[in-house]
């Protein structure tokens, strides 16, 4: 797929269809994932890993459906519900709060109420405000049905320091990146990591509040985190799975075209905000409507059917 196939599609009205066919794909591809996993018989948790807006949570939530297709109870449970929050959270080398780390993850607490789950027992989980940077209690516990499975997602979900306590065995695996990108410029591909920065930028506008020329400055503190955090176990997965959407950029550039403007009026020299606008110049985009509610990318632009 490149720029000009993509915009051939928007043009011709043909672009809704291809929404369906990629959509359809990655159903697919999960239910597979989720066939795999129960088939082994003694998993009691999926543990899924993936970068900065690779699509984790969307997946997450969508493998616990396609696992209860199969018979078994799927609670879904995220790693960042479990930060420590900015007062206990550690800082780098700089002094700055470091969210890439490990550290940053309360996992005396989460490797507790799993067990607690698995054990059959009632459970107040935790969740996290991210505009104020602080967790909490759930108010209603939750109790996983006999026989249930885990899905815990997280940037952190592949490392062996996440719920030491729970036999390997038991444990399945999956490591989700958008792998496979458009061709741009002549014979270029858009790379997983600028495809995410795109995802991230709107999303942390959408649901963070967070000015744009900060999710710049902030990215190559992330990309660092991943080399450091989550590139060394990406070899332990059982299954791999592409979160990337052939169309996305037709849906991302109304949202993505004014948080740009935004960046180069106070910083023209920014590269990257720059070599994104010249590239969603050249995309024709669609509208956001045609964008199924349980979408991957619905995580990143709003209104998604499930439960965040």
């Amino acid at each position: 797929m490149n720029i000009d196939e993509l915009n051939s599609l928007v043009d011709s009205g043909e672009i809704d269809e291809f929404i369906r066919v990629c959509e359809a794909r990655q159903c697919k591809e999960i239910s597979k994932i989720a066939d795999d996993a129960a088939s082994r018989g003694c998993i009691r948790a999926v543990l899924l890993a993936g970068a900065s807006s690779a699509g984790k949570t969307t997946t997450a939530k969508r493998l616990c459906t396609q696992l209860r297709v199969d018979g078994i109870a799927a609670l879904h449970l995220s790693t960042d519900d479990y930060f420590v929050g900015d007062k206990r959270n550690p800082r780098d080398e700089n002094g700055e709060l470091d969210y890439e780390t490990v550290e940053a993850v309360d996992r005396e607490r989460l490797s507790q109420d799993i067990a607690g789950l698995l054990a059959g027992d009632a459970v107040k989980t935790r969740r996290f405000n991210f505009v104020m940077h602080d967790g909490y209690d759930s108010d209603t516990p939750t109790k996983l049905p006999e026989g249930g499975i885990v899905v815990l997602e997280g940037l952190h979900a592949l490392n062996p320091s996440i719920l030491p306590g729970i036999d390997d065995k038991s444990k399945y695996r999956l490591f989700i990146e958008p792998s496979t990108q458009p061709e741009v410029f002549v014979t270029t591909r858009l790379s997983s990591s600028d495809a995410r920065l795109m995802r991230r930028l709107v999303r942390d506008h959408q649901f963070r509040k967070m000015d744009p020329l900060e999710t710049f400055r902030m990215w190559p503190k992330v990309l660092a985190g991943e080399k450091k955090w989550i590139d060394p176990f990406r070899g332990l997965a059982d299954a791999t799975f592409d979160s990337s959407l052939a169309y996305e950029l037709a849906v991302l550039k109304p949202y993505l075209s004014g948080l740009l403007m935004r960046v180069l009026y106070r910083r023209p020299d920014e590269a990257k905000a720059q070599l994104f606008a010249n590239l969603l110049e050249a995309v024709h985009a669609t509208d956001p409507t045609k964008v199924p509610g349980d979408s991957i990318l619905r995580e990143t632009i709003g209104s998604s059917q499930l439960d965040y």
